[in-house]
């Protein structure tokens, strides 16, 4: 049983591995270096269970759509917290600073997951703060790249001031390019953040993490290491929770 499975995993990883997307049982004999009877008996098991499919007027297989259903369902299940943790226990430690996850919530995020500084100088907001979705690089970055239908009539609620709106919307656009975004003094006097966003598999904002520090403390070095680790960490995040590059 156990040696079945290696040798369907093996055949399926050729499959999924490779550009080529169709494969005649004798191409995948020859690529996994299995006896073709073999072969043929796998893809047969495997095609019952629908995680291949032969087309028919070729006599050619390819990966079945169950893949894609065991796959939604395994993200529909993962907890972004206890994805991000690991990551965001790392980014504070190499930081030295106090990092956060935030979530949208309609006008506000929320603050869901904070690890503290390793140092003693801490910036310490609550978990389950609300934070205007307007304030902060956290929320910058997940406004830059919310759908427009969704930020415009958003926006509108929090800058009435039609100016200052077109203004902020410019500052969006330029954190879209960037891929991160950088606030000084927003929320807290003296403090300043830098901001990533985090994706799904659909390329959809579920949330953002940000670094927080004194901005008297922080030298323009420190500020491009913050940029480049806090980045990296959301990436990684994304790439957890099913994002495809």
């Amino acid at each position: 049983m156990i040696q079945s499975i290696d040798r369907a995993m093996l055949i399926i990883e050729v499959m999924s591995d490779s550009q080529k997307d169709k494969w005649l049982p004798a191409e995948l004999a020859e690529e996994t270096g299995l006896p073709i009877s073999t072969v043929y008996r796998l893809l047969q098991s495997l095609e019952l269970h629908n995680l291949v499919s032969q087309i028919e007027h070729t006599k050619q297989y390819e990966l079945g759509y169950k893949w894609v259903e065991l796959g939604l369902k395994k993200y529909e299940k993962l907890d972004i917290r206890q994805v991000a943790r690991p990551i965001l226990e790392k980014l504070a430690n190499d930081v030295e600073e106090t990092v956060y996850l935030n979530t949208p919530n309609d006008d506000v995020s929320i603050i869901i997951e904070r690890i503290d500084s390793p140092r003693n100088v801490r910036i310490i907001d609550s978990i389950g703060e609300r934070i205007p979705m307007n304030i902060g690089a956290a929320n910058k970055t997940m406004l830059a790249y919310s759908p427009p239908h969704n930020t415009d009539a958003l926006l509108q609620r929090l800058i009435p001031e039609e100016a200052e709106r077109e203004q902020f919307k410019q500052q969006l656009r330029s954190v879209k390019r960037k891929g991160f975004a950088i606030s000084r003094g927003e929320k807290t006097e003296g403090t300043l953040a830098v901001g990533a966003p985090i994706f799904d598999f659909e390329g959809t904002v579920l949330g953002a993490i940000s670094i927080e520090a004194l901005a008297m403390q922080t030298t323009e070095e420190q500020l491009d290491y913050f940029i480049e680790k806090v980045t990296e960490a959301a990436e990684e995040i994304s790439s957890a929770m099913g994002q495809v590059k």
